[in-house]
């Protein structure tokens, strides 16, 4: 026998009492009271359900008083991320929904006004219920570089936005058609947002599909950015000083943030620095290089490869050729073939310094 769904747990957060009357009477006919649905008339209320109940999505006003919206999403994020978020405002600037969305909102969504206007949202929601974020992936920061993914990410020429939280940050970072275009830090945003994000060293981190940023605050190359990001971080490294340690502590025990096997020095990873990078079109038309020596030879070397992957997919049935990896021990160079242009991209891998 099949056990029935359980009911969706819905959150309403708004000061105003009539309209959380009107919004939770529509929707629970709405939904065939299907909905078990909640209501708070202040974020304090709010957190008190969410403490003792498992609530799946939050649809919350942005004006209130004492703490308003946004810091109320921040705080969701931060204590219950597992929580959907939706904003649903009489005021929907583009200020607001660039704010909202920055802090995590899937939708913003402006307060309806008719009938039709409230089943419209009703289906937004709906949706949202039965979602799950099966589009993406995710990982620990500690295992995966952010820098890693934002090169797959900028390589491949996609759109997505990077979620990166930690106990003490949570942060997003648009990449759009391979380039970066906006980064988010709490107040902050543009490229100070970018390289404090950079620079967490431990949390988590999500892959979710691209949805525009309400402006454009990072305009260049990823290539610098990521350089420029790697340049402060080991700046301010060089300019904090070290915690005094007892001698005999020093001798006797590594560091607790360290992983050191008995009898071994400290494992640490080489610097990876990019060395050349040259986009083109199949044809060897250049669209974007830097550093690169000798770009028709780059050129010739992509097209050759290329050519001659073709003719070996067509006496085995390997399926398409799209990536081409080179590992020597001081370097690394990988070629992506797209279908409408090709990439190339040398690192050089320096040792860590003492």
């Amino acid at each position: 026998m099949t056990e029935p769904k359980p009911q969706p747990q819905i959150l309403f957060v708004d000061d105003e009492p009539d309209f959380l009357q009107v919004v939770t009477d529509t929707f629970s006919e709405l939904s065939g009271r299907r909905w078990q649905m909640h209501r708070a008339g202040s974020a304090d209320a709010a957190l008190e359900i969410l403490k003792r109940q498992k609530i799946d999505l939050a649809v919350v006003d942005i004006n209130m008083p004492m703490l308003d919206g946004l810091q109320f999403l921040r705080i969701l994020n931060r204590r219950f991320p597992g929580v959907k978020k939706v904003t649903l405002t009489a005021y929907a600037t583009e200020e607001n929904r660039a704010a909202c969305l920055a802090n995590g909102a899937e939708f913003f969504i402006e307060k309806p006004r008719t009938v039709e206007g409230f089943k419209s949202v009703f289906i937004i929601l709906e949706e949202l219920t039965t979602w799950a974020p099966t589009v993406g992936f995710h990982g620990m920061l500690r295992k995966v570089g952010l820098n890693d993914v934002i090169q797959m990410e900028c390589l491949g020429r996609n759109s997505s936005i990077l979620e990166i939280q930690s106990q003490q940050t949570y942060g997003r970072i648009f990449i759009k058609e391979g380039s970066i275009v906006h980064a988010v830090l709490g107040e902050e945003t543009g490229e100070k947002a970018l390289q404090k994000l950079l620079a967490v060293s431990g949390g988590e981190f999500k892959l979710l599909p691209f949805q525009a940023p309400g402006a454009q605050t990072i305009d260049g190359s990823w290539e610098f950015l990521l350089m420029e990001a790697a340049r402060v971080r080991d700046e301010v490294a060089s300019h904090t000083p070290a915690v005094p340690a007892p001698a005999a502590a020093a001798l006797s025990a590594p560091a607790p943030a360290l992983e050191t096997p008995a009898a071994a020095a400290p494992k640490t990873k080489p610097n990876v620095v990019i060395a050349e990078t040259l986009v083109c079109s199949h044809e060897g038309s250049p669209i974007y290089q830097w550093q690169c020596a000798d770009v028709l030879d780059r050129v010739a070397l992509l097209q050759n490869i290329a050519q001659q992957a073709a003719l070996l997919s067509k006496e085995l049935p390997l399926g398409k050729f799209e990536r081409l990896e080179i590992r020597q021990p001081a370097h690394r160079a990988v070629a992506l073939f797209g279908s409408d242009r090709l990439i190339f991209v040398s690192v050089a891998l320096q040792p860590p310094e003492a």
